[in-house]
């Protein structure tokens, strides 16, 4: 019920606009670059582009589309990824409502391939959409897909525009901070939560972390970063996380420690009367 309220008052917010923009943006960015434009071009009142390199790539396939079919593509497939990846996670339906994952399949930004990639285990292929996404097979020790991913770059390298991305970041990121209201809602926009969201970060282990770190660390997050959590998502902190305001994710990743710790109190309480109820009766 909270996902759809919140749900409710976001759409409320966006039916203004068509969806599938961000996508677009992206699209837009790339139909630059391949008319030897620039990608990182500033326009006045707009959202930025502000993905390196590699991204251009992976927007190919939806630049050489139709603008009008490219929106509707990328929606659907958006759509049809997030579907596949609550399915093969094994989750409740229930779940495709969470509204950061919404937000995400309305604008249709390319972060919404990211988990469904690296759950098929294409970590690569997602480190070319967003290259944050390499931060999951780094915390997980996932050598083989970073090191054909360092590969894929190198070879990439002479064909994308990597001196005028460097060349172009100063603006760039001065830009991402504005429209992101300086900061973002990860823990670097409220620094003083910083301890508490590294003392959770520890509590909760690196390979559930390896989730959690770009939502509660990256900087300049949007809201639906968020969704990265789902392969680790545990229901309170879900709850805390469906909220886009400052502060949340490092509150989220504090209730995912509790509910972790707990659990682990009541399986060994389990496990414990298991034990007792197997033991032979006294003679």
């Amino acid at each position: 019920m909270w996902f759809l309220v919140v749900d409710a008052i976001r759409f409320s917010a966006l039916l203004p606009t068509t969806p599938g923009y961000d996508g677009m943006l992206y699209r837009a960015a790339t139909v630059r670059w391949l008319a030897g434009g620039d990608p990182w071009e500033l326009r006045g009142g707009n959202a930025v582009f502000g993905a390196p390199p590699p991204t251009l790539l992976a927007m190919l396939p939806f630049a050489i589309l139709p603008a009008d079919i490219a929106r509707v593509v990328l929606v659907v497939l958006g759509v049809a990824a997030s579907v596949w990846v609550i399915r093969r996670l094994g989750m409740p339906v229930w779940w495709l409502a969470f509204p950061p994952l919404v937000d995400g399949l309305y604008i249709a930004n390319p972060h919404v391939f990211v988990v469904p990639l690296l759950v098929a285990g294409a970590g690569p292929i997602a480190i070319f959409v967003k290259v944050y996404a390499g931060v999951v097979p780094t915390l997980l020790l996932q050598w083989r897909a970073l090191v054909v991913s360092a590969v894929l770059v190198l070879i990439t390298i002479p064909f994308l525009p990597w001196g005028l991305f460097l060349e172009r970041w100063p603006q760039v990121s001065a830009a991402l901070a504005s429209q992101s209201d300086g900061g973002g809602l990860s823990v670097l926009a409220t620094p003083i939560l910083l301890p508490v969201a590294i003392a959770a970060a520890l509590l909760i282990g690196r390979k559930r972390l390896a989730w959690w770190a770009v939502p509660v660390f990256w900087p300049y997050t949007q809201w639906y970063y968020a969704s990265m959590v789902l392969p680790v998502a545990t229901p309170l902190a879900a709850i805390a996380l469906a909220a886009p305001v400052r502060g949340a994710t490092t509150v989220a990743i504090v209730l995912a420690a509790g509910e972790l710790y707990w659990r682990r109190r009541a399986d060994r309480r389990a496990d414990s009367r298991t034990e007792a109820a197997t033991q032979p009766e006294p003679v």
